[in-house]
C-alpha cells in the first residue's frame, strides 16, 4: 500500500498551501512601515493617578487642596494622544477621517455624559435644594452643548462662589477637552497640507506647536499678575487652559519613541527615564499638596510648572526603556481604574455634592465613594462599553426585526416621558437663586415712630473715643471730599443706598414693610469684598476667601449711589473683615494687629473719599455680634472669627475712629443693641437666616434702630 503522502491530489494541495503561505514579490518588496504606537496601558495609569487627585481636591481635604491640578494632566495626556493617532492615521492613508473620528468621540463622551445629566436632574427635582434646581437650569443648555466653561465664565459670581454645591460645576474641564477635539483634527488637516511630511517638518511643527504653548503659559501669568482677567476666566477658558492640550501636541509630533527604538543600550548609556519620571512625580505630588486654586501663583509659575512635569511623565511612560515607571503606571488595578476614569470623573463630584463630602470629612468621602464607585462602574459596564463598541450600530442593523418597531417605540416613548418632565420642571425654576431673600415674613412692619426723637447734634459720630489724630486718612491737600450743603430737617422719604458687602445685600433686599414712606433704598453691595480687592480672608476652620475679584469695589459704591441719587450711604461691613489676611505677595496679617487695622482703615477711608466726592453722606453702621451656624445651602461654613464678640467690638471701634476723623462726612451709626445682648433674638434664624445675614424681621430691627441716626445726619 503507497504511503498517503505520496498521493498525487494531495501533493497538489500541500504546494498550493506553500504557493498561499509565501508572501508575493509586490509584498515582499513593500516596507513594512513604522511601527505604531497601540494601545498604551500606562497612560491609563497616568490617568488613574489625576483622577484620584481630583477626588482628593473635590472632597475638601486639607492636605490635597492642590488636587485641582490633575485636570492638567488630563490635558497633557489627551493632547499627546489624539494627536499620536492622527499623525498615524494620516501617515498610513495620507489622510484623516473626520466622520470616524467624531463618531468615536461621541460614542467615547456621549452616553456617560447624557446619563450623568438625567440621574442628576431626578435627584434635584426630589431632593435638591432651591440653589440647586436654579443652578441646573442654567448649566443645562452649557453642559449639553460641552461649553460648561464658558457657561460659569459669563453667570454672575465666581465659579468658587458661595452657596450650595453647583452639581455640574465639574463639567469645564470636559467642555475644554471636547472644544479642543472639534478643533483640532481640523487644524492638524490644514497643517499637515499646508507643510511638507517628514521629519524635520515634523520638529518644526513641534517647535512651532510648543511655542504657542510657553506664549499661553507666558500670557495667563501676565494676565493674572497685571489682573487683566479675573480668575475665573483664567482658570476656566479654552484658551488660558489650552498649554496642557497643545504641549501634549507637540510632544505627539518629535516623540515616538516605539519607532525609533531598536537594541536597549548598555547600562547607563541611554536616556535619564526613571530620574526624570521621579522628579515629574516629585514636582506634581508636591503641587497637589501645596497649590490653591485661589492663589496668584497657581497662574503665575504653579500651573505652568504642572504642565510641564505632565509632560516629562507622559513623554517617559510611554517609552519602552522606562522599565521601572512603565511597571508602576502599567500596574493592572491602575490601568483598569484610568479606563473608568472618564466615568468616575463624572459621577463623583455630582455625588460628592449629594451628601456633602466636600468639606474634608473623611466619613463622607468614604460614602460618596462607596456610592460613586458601583454607579460608575454600572454606567460602564451598562452603557458605556458597550455603545462604544458599536451596540447602537447593531441595533440598527436588526431593524428588520419584527418586534424592533415595537422595542424602539418603547424606548423612544420612555425617554421623552423622562427628559420632557424634567426640561418642562427646571425652565419653570427662577432664572437667579438669592439665599438672602426671605420670602415669607410678609407681615414684618416697619415703626415709623422709629424715626423720631434725635438731636442731630448729638449723632453717634460726636462720641466717638479715639482721637482722630490716630487715624490714618487721605492728605487733605489731594483728598476730593467735598462739603455737601447742611439742611435741618430731612424729607422724606430719605435716600439710602447700603453698600457693603454680602450682609448689605441682606438689609437692602428684605426691606419690612411700610419703610418706602421713611426711606428710600438702593442696593451698592459687593458680595464677598467689603472693602479689598486683593489678598484673602482665612480662617481657623478649613476655608478662605479670596478678594481677587473686587476691583472696583468702591466705583461700584459710586455707581449704585448715583443711580439712585443718594443722599446718604449706609455702608454695612464686618462679614469678611474679621479675619487673619494673606496679602497677594504671601504675607500673613494677623487680626488686631496694626498692619491688619490699617488695611481696614484704609478702605473704608477709599469708600468715604469716593461717595463724599459725589456729595453723598456716609453712614458707618455698627457691626452686629454675629451667631453664625451651619445652614444647608449657606456655602460658607459657620467660621469660629465671626462669633469672636471681641473682633467685632474691635472692628466697631476702627470704624468710630475713622466717623471721628471725617466729622464732615461720615457718621457711626449704632445698630440693634439685641444681636449683642439678648440671645434669644441673636441666635434666632428666623432674623438672620444663617446668624449672619438678615432676614425681614432683623432687617426690622436694623432700621428701626438706625433710622433717626440716618435722618439727623445733615446733608
Amino acid at each position: 500500500m503507497a504511503d498517503v503522502t505520496e498521493h498525487p491530489a494531495l501533493e497538489r494541495l500541500q504546494r498550493l498551501d506553500r504557493l498561499g503561505r509565501r508572501p508575493s514579490s509586490a509584498a515582499a518588496a513593500r516596507p513594512a512601515g513604522p511601527a505604531k504606537m497601540g494601545y498604551q496601558p500606562t497612560l491609563d495609569g497616568v490617568r488613574a493617578v489625576s483622577v484620584i487627585a481630583v477626588m482628593l481636591y473635590h472632597a475638601g481635604f486639607s492636605w490635597a487642596h492642590g488636587g485641582f491640578f490633575g485636570v492638567e494632566v488630563f490635558f497633557v495626556v489627551s493632547g499627546f494622544l489624539i494627536t499620536s493617532l492622527l499623525i498615524e492615521e494620516h501617515d498610513g492613508s495620507g489622510k484623516v477621517g473626520l466622520g470616524q473620528f467624531y463618531l468615536r468621540r461621541a460614542r467615547r463622551l456621549l452616553p456617560a455624559l447624557f446619563t450623568v445629566l438625567i440621574v442628576v436632574g431626578v435627584w434635584a427635582v426630589f431632593w435638591g435644594s432651591t440653589e440647586q434646581q436654579v443652578a441646573l437650569r442654567r448649566d443645562y443648555p452649557w453642559g449639553i452643548g460641552y461649553v460648561a466653561n464658558w457657561g460659569a465664565i459669563f453667570s454672575e459670581g465666581s465659579y468658587w462662589g458661595a452657596g450650595a454645591p453647583k452639581l455640574l460645576r465639574h463639567l469645564w474641564s470636559l467642555a475644554v477637552e471636547e472644544q479642543w477635539y472639534l478643533l483640532w483634527p481640523l487644524t492638524f488637516i490644514a497643517i499637515r497640507k499646508v507643510g511638507r511630511s517628514g521629519a524635520r517638518a515634523d520638529e518644526r511643527i513641534a517647535a512651532r506647536l510648543a511655542g504657542v504653548s510657553v506664549a499661553v503659559m507666558i500670557g495667563t501669568s501676565l494676565a493674572q499678575a497685571f489682573g487683566w482677567v479675573s480668575s475665573n476666566a483664567l482658570y476656566l477658558s479654552t484658551v488660558t487652559r489650552s498649554s496642557g492640550l497643545l504641549l501634549g501636541a507637540a510632544m505627539a509630533f518629535v516623540w515616538r519613541p516605539w519607532r525609533r527604538v531598536g537594541k536597549r543600550p548598555a547600562q547607563g548609556s541611554g536616556p535619564p527615564l526613571g530620574p526624570a519620571a521621579v522628579v515629574a512625580l516629585l514636582v506634581l505630588a508636591a503641587m497637589v499638596v501645596v497649590g490653591r486654586v485661589e492663589y496668584s501663583t497657581t497662574y503665575l509659575w504653579q500651573l505652568p510648572l504642572v504642565t510641564i512635569a505632565s509632560a516629562v511623565l507622559v513623554a517617559v511612560v510611554v517609552h519602552p526603556w522606562a522599565t521601572g515607571p512603565r511597571a508602576i503606571f502599567g500596574w493592572q488595578p491602575l490601568v483598569e481604574v484610568g479606563k473608568r476614569s472618564y466615568g468616575l470623573y463624572l459621577w463623583s463630584w455630582p455625588i460628592s455634592a449629594m451628601v456633602g463630602a466636600d468639606e474634608g470629612s473623611f466619613s463622607k468621602f468614604v460614602l460618596a465613594m462607596a456610592i460613586t464607585i458601583p454607579v460608575s462602574e454600572a454606567c460602564y459596564r451598562l452603557i458605556e462599553a458597550p455603545i462604544r463598541r458599536g451596540a447602537l450600530g447593531r441595533w440598527w442593523k436588526t431593524r428588520q426585526r419584527p418586534d424592533w418597531n415595537r422595542i424602539t417605540v418603547q424606548g423612544a416613548v420612555a425617554a421623552v416621558a423622562l427628559v420632557v418632565p424634567l426640561t418642562l420642571f427646571f425652565a419653570d425654576r427662577p432664572a437667579v437663586f438669592d439665599p438672602a431673600a426671605d420670602a415669607g415674613n410678609s407681615d414684618v412692619v416697619f415703626d415709623p415712630n422709629a424715626a423720631a426723637g434725635v438731636d442731630p447734634t448729638t449723632t453717634p459720630s460726636a462720641e466717638a473715643s479715639v482721637p482722630a489724630s490716630e487715624v490714618a486718612v487721605s492728605d487733605p491737600a489731594t483728598s476730593t471730599t467735598a462739603a455737601a450743603p447742611v439742611t435741618t430737617a430731612a424729607s422724606l422719604p430719605r435716600r439710602v443706598v447700603i453698600v457693603g458687602d454680602s450682609t448689605a445685600h441682606s438689609l437692602a433686599i428684605n426691606l419690612p414693610s411700610g419703610i418706602e414712606s421713611t426711606f428710600t433704598i438702593g442696593d451698592g453691595s459687593v458680595e464677598g469684598c467689603s472693602v479689598y480687592d486683593s489678598g484673602k480672608g482665612v480662617s481657623t476652620r478649613p476655608y478662605t476667601r479670596t478678594f481677587d475679584g473686587c476691583a472696583g469695589w468702591s466705583d461700584k459704591w459710586v455707581a449704585a449711589a448715583q443711580s439712585v441719587n443718594a443722599e446718604v450711604a449706609l455702608v454695612v461691613l464686618g462679614a469678611w473683615d474679621v479675619f487673619d489676611v494673606q496679602t497677594a505677595d504671601g504675607q500673613t496679617l494677623v487680626f488686631g494687629t496694626p498692619a491688619n487695622d490699617q488695611r481696614f482703615i484704609a478702605g473704608v477711608q477709599e469708600g468715604i473719599d469716593k461717595l463724599s466726592a459725589i456729595g453723598v453722606k456716609v453712614a458707618l453702621l455698627e457691626i452686629p455680634c454675629m451667631r453664625p451656624q451651619d445652614v444647608q445651602g449657606a456655602g460658607v461654613p459657620a467660621l469660629p472669627e465671626r462669633g469672636d464678640d471681641a473682633r467685632v467690638a474691635h472692628l466697631n471701634d476702627l470704624l468710630r475712629q475713622v466717623a471721628a476723623a471725617n466729622p464732615a462726612t461720615t457718621t457711626f451709626v449704632n445698630g440693634p443693641a439685641e444681636y449683642c445682648a439678648d440671645p434669644a433674638i441673636a441666635a434666632d434664624l428666623a432674623y438672620r437666616w444663617d446668624g449672619v445675614h438678615a432676614y425681614k424681621p432683623g432687617a426690622k430691627l436694623t432700621f428701626e434702630a438706625a433710622a433717626a441716626q440716618l435722618l439727623a445726619i445733615p446733608v
